[in-house]
């Protein structure tokens, strides 16, 4: 059996409760890696065929597509020997490929007291950063996923592209499914942005670039030398409660991960005025 017929196999039987747009990004991998080890044999492939294959995902992808394509390729060759298909994983000798993209950031300081009001103007920008939504999420929620009475908002889908189409589809795994409840900053923001509409209409009725294009002018016209990517918005959530002490079992909860370290992984990035602040706090009660 080959590396892409055992890929097929396994996508039929092992990940068919997987979204659209993640077999869409599999499927985009298995077509890099194709021409060095798609033909092979399984039991042919070998360590050095895996990295080949990962330098072209580099080069044609980017290292953060490297990346998971390491990760993709290491679950398919476990699953591979679980399956008694072969003896050894031959991904486990080889290094996983570092990333050299931006890693996400908090918005704090002075670029918090100018991007404040901005957030608090659109109601998409504050239910990322008050609520933790992703931006599939934020724009595929309904007046009627707006639960005032219990004080919470219903996250089910997500509308994202797939194959050039907008779809709405289910949130990226199970844990994506959740009511956050709706924080002080949020609510008033909130109840102006649905006072006139339908249960079934969207509160954010626009395609994704549209949204990131808002936010690039909105941080234009406030000045930010380093622009913020419109996730950092998730990102300022998460990690204002890691500093307000919040459990991080909560917060997992909170931004819908499946994984706790996931949570720890990503969106706990302290920023250097941040943890002078919080290090004062402490150095202080030393004394």
């Amino acid at each position: 059996m080959t590396y892409s017929e055992w890929f097929s196999q396994y996508l039929s039987l092992y990940k068919r409760k997987i979204s659209d747009k993640t077999r869409e990004s599999y499927l985009r991998l298995a077509q890099l890696v194709a021409p060095i080890i798609g033909a092979k044999p399984l039991e042919a492939i070998t360590p050095d065929d895996i990295q080949a294959a990962l330098v072209a995902v580099e080069v044609q992808a980017g290292s953060r597509q490297a990346q998971l394509a390491f990760t993709l390729m290491h679950a398919v060759f476990r699953r591979a020997v679980r399956s008694k298909h072969l003896r050894e994983n031959p991904v486990e000798a080889v290094d996983k490929p570092e990333h050299e993209g931006k890693q996400g950031r908090a918005i704090e300081g002075a670029n918090w007291q100018r991007l404040a009001p901005i957030i608090s103007g659109d109601v998409a920008f504050a239910l990322m950063a008050f609520g933790g939504l992703r931006r599939g999420e934020t724009l595929a929620l309904r007046r009627a996923d707006v639960d005032f009475s219990a004080g919470v908002l219903h996250v089910c889908r997500q509308r994202v592209r797939v194959g050039g189409q907008l779809v709405t589809a289910p949130p990226k795994s199970a844990a994506g499914i959740r009511d956050v409840p709706i924080s002080p900053e949020l609510e008033p923001i909130l109840r102006e942005a649905v006072r006139f509409l339908l249960p079934n209409a969207l509160i954010v009725p626009i395609a994704p670039e549209t949204l990131a294009h808002k936010w690039r002018n909105a941080q234009r016209k406030a000045g930010i030398a380093e622009p913020y990517r419109l996730h950092d918005l998730r990102h300022t959530y998460a990690t204002r409660l890691v500093l307000a002490g919040v459990n991080i079992r909560v917060l997992q909860y909170a931004i819908g991960h499946a994984s706790y370290q996931l949570t720890m992984q990503t969106y706990t990035h302290i920023g250097a005025s941040a943890a002078k602040s919080e290090l004062s706090r402490v150095y202080a009660s030393l004394h």
